[in-house]
């Protein structure tokens, strides 16, 4: 052989391994690394911390801001201002409701820790308070195992086992909350308001636009921001992902293919659907936190039971959709089915420094 052939082979040869490794890195499961050191705490009120901050938010956002007076025993929350979804959410519906998910979630995580937490609501300025005191060395591993279980899962559902079917209602019942199950006629009337809501704002150049900003595109974006949706947060794993970062960009995720690539897993996910969760409150910001508690405690629950959860709230978000559903007034709209394997949290979550203030 040539030097000059064999030269070229072994240049072709490098470049080929080079691009697979590429393809197999950016396959696997993108780790963040969230900083939860933070001056003034000690280790174990900053994992505390950092197990609140797993609570689900709309879009990922992680719209919380915290007051933290350790040596006082309190904190308090309140929404970040900067961190809103002016489109889909105009009037911060599922911002308070994201809040009062991540008291709920960071209640659970003191409580696992051996504190008791007194929660409270300030309607004067829209601001939860909590207070806690250490009263067991006690740790309680279930709890911790539980809120790092807990996650949005995007992809088909079995409907098949009833037993599982039985349990949500009963679950529900017990809880103040609707439940509809696929051989209900509730059920199908949510599910054609969902698809028709959810290609509304598909094609919506708004709401297309504020998507694709929370949208994080590659796994150094998702590393780097720590918060928004990555590939994995929306059930697209393995070759799929390296597919999906290689030819979807911020541009693109506007426009029409992409549009009707979501709309064809929407309804995908809705023929997969074991039966809807609504939890229904008031509208006051107050009233919007106790909600967000409430499904809190319903999907922590599920997730001990191994049955996934996918919050679903296009048909909320238009007032057109809204009034289709068979409620009163719903805030919450969980697509929930049992999966083989039931996954994770993938921690996409941003370092405790940026929203957490100690005193």
């Amino acid at each position: 052989m040539k030097k000059k052939t064999l030269i070229a082979l072994i240049t072709t040869t490098v470049v080929l391994v080079s691009a697979l490794t590429s393809i197999l890195v950016t396959g696997r499961k993108t780790n963040v690394n969230t900083d939860k050191s933070i001056q003034g705490l000690n280790e174990e009120l900053s994992e505390i911390m950092y197990l609140g901050s797993l609570a689900p938010s709309s879009h990922n956002i992680q719209c919380w801001l915290i007051e933290l007076y350790p040596e006082e025993g309190k904190l308090t929350v309140s929404a970040d201002p900067e961190r809103k979804l002016g489109v889909v959410d105009p009037h911060a519906r599922e911002q308070f409701l994201s809040l009062g998910c991540y008291i709920r979630t960071l209640e659970e995580a003191f409580l696992a820790y051996g504190y008791n937490v007194t929660y409270s609501y300030d309607e004067s300025t829209d601001t939860m308070n909590l207070s806690f005191k250490k009263i067991s060395d006690k740790i309680d591993p279930n709890t911790i195992a539980r809120i790092k279980k807990r996650h949005t899962d995007k992809r088909a559902f079995d409907i098949s086992d009833s037993s599982k079917n039985e349990y949500v209602a009963k679950l529900c019942k017990n809880n103040g909350c609707e439940y509809y199950s696929f051989d209900t006629k509730e059920f199908a009337i949510i599910k054609k308001a969902t698809t028709d809501a959810y290609i509304k704002q598909a094609y919506d150049e708004e709401t297309a636009a504020e998507l694709s900003n929370w949208l994080r595109l590659s796994n150094k974006e998702t590393k780097d921001k720590k918060d928004g949706l990555s590939a994995e947060q929306l059930g697209i794993t393995g070759i799929k992902k390296v597919f999906y970062y290689l030819f979807t960009n911020h541009e693109n995720a506007k426009g029409k293919t992409f549009a009707d690539q979501g709309i064809a897993n929407t309804e995908n996910q809705l023929n997969g659907c074991m039966g809807f969760i609504i939890v229904s409150s008031g509208d006051s910001k107050k009233e919007l936190v106790e909600c967000g508690i409430k499904a809190t405690d319903i999907w922590l629950d599920l997730t001990e039971n191994n049955i996934s959860v996918h919050p679903m709230s296009y048909a909320i978000e238009e007032a057109e959709y809204k009034t289709q559903l068979p409620s009163e007034n719903p805030q919450m709209l969980l697509r929930v089915g049992c999966v083989k394997k039931y996954g994770e949290n993938n921690a996409v979550r941003r370092d405790l420094s940026d929203y957490i203030k100690v005193h």
